[in-house]
């Protein structure tokens, strides 16, 4: 799919809205390099009008055009930390009694992404969410679920537990922690307008945060190839988006989720429409080839400092990128 590389003309866009449009005229104003259109395409895709306003309220207090392009590298920085993050392998299914997949008689916030994963495949009926393959492991530690397999012919896979907003600092369940401090959570509360306690610590292993997925599917939504849009017809039903039309093109137009228990929250909308609208912004500015760059030379040529800010070489490596394209 050919992705134009510029940003397309304000016309109708933010009817109503005359600070945001302003900041978009100032984005049009300028050479469309990455970091004007990762800003303009923000304001066009962002998950909330809060967050909308505060993309636009962060251009228009820029007082030179190197300021705003400044201002894009510094989102930038951030989606590629998302990005890097998501792409963080989680654990493959693996159960050792029918403890570790049998549904308890009550279930407390989970503290780790062991406790995560078990319970969001309870809430999932031991399913992938998107395809409704069921697990490898908990068929096998399930005989009544080995012989309804075995009656339905229904597919069964390996499943992970996929967080939406990737944790900081976490718990693996292992007593080791995976993750350094970024600036994800930043973007998460100002752009996607989530409350900004909502994450913190062991929340991020909350149901609201999790998926069961194939492991391929999985992949697929943590590089940002897949997304989910609500419907608007249903509580908890979302179309499926693509980057390009062949990712998970064996997956449904649409999904309904419904959580076996009641006490067994399903995925937050709020953090669903954060990763939409960062798939979005990554399609639409034809970025993920210059992330994917970032991401690989990360640790040998240390183009990100640790509080996510961009480092000299980043700089040139997308100005160098971004003219090549345009």
């Amino acid at each position: 799919m050919s992705i134009p590389t510029t940003l397309p003309p304000i016309v109708n866009l933010f009817e109503g809205d005359e600070a945001t449009r302003s900041a978009y005229s100032r984005l049009l104003g300028a050479k469309q390099e990455l970091p004007i259109r990762i800003l303009g395409q923000m304001l066009i895709q962002a998950p909330s009008a809060a967050g909308r306003t505060y993309v636009a309220k962060s251009i228009n207090r820029c007082t030179t055009l190197q300021e705003i392009t400044e201002l894009g590298y510094v989102y930038f920085s951030q989606f590629v930390k998302y990005f890097k993050m998501l792409r963080t392998p989680a654990g493959a299914s693996s159960y050792s009694s029918l403890d570790d997949v049998w549904p308890d008689s009550s279930f407390s916030a989970p503290t780790s992404h062991l406790e995560a994963k078990k319970q969001a495949l309870v809430r999932d009926n031991y399913r992938c969410m998107l395809s409704s393959a069921v697990d490898g492991g908990a068929v096998e530690a399930l005989p009544a679920l080995r012989a309804e397999v075995i009656n339905t012919r229904a597919s069964v896979k390996v499943t992970g537990c996929y967080h939406i907003i990737p944790q900081c600092n976490g718990n693996t369940g292992t007593g080791e922690s995976n993750c350094r401090a970024t600036n994800v959570w930043p973007m998460a509360h100002l752009f996607g307008d989530i409350p900004e306690n909502s994450l913190k610590g062991d929340r991020t292993y909350g149901l609201g945060n999790a998926l069961t997925l194939e492991r391929g599917i999985g992949c697929c939504f943590a590089n940002l190839q897949i997304w989910l849009e609500p419907t608007g017809m249903a509580k908890h039903q979302y179309f499926i988006k693509r980057r390009e039309e062949y990712n998970c093109r064996e997956l449904p137009a649409v999904v309904t989720f419904s959580s076996t228990l009641s006490d067994l929250e399903l995925p937050d909308p709020q953090y669903l429409a954060l990763h939409a609208a960062v798939s979005r912004v990554i399609k639409f500015t034809d970025a993920v080839g210059i992330i994917e760059r970032v991401i690989d030379d990360e640790e040998e040529i240390k183009v990100l400092s640790e509080d996510g800010s961009s480092g000299q070489l980043l700089n040139h490596i997308l100005f160098a990128e971004a003219l090549t394209a345009c």
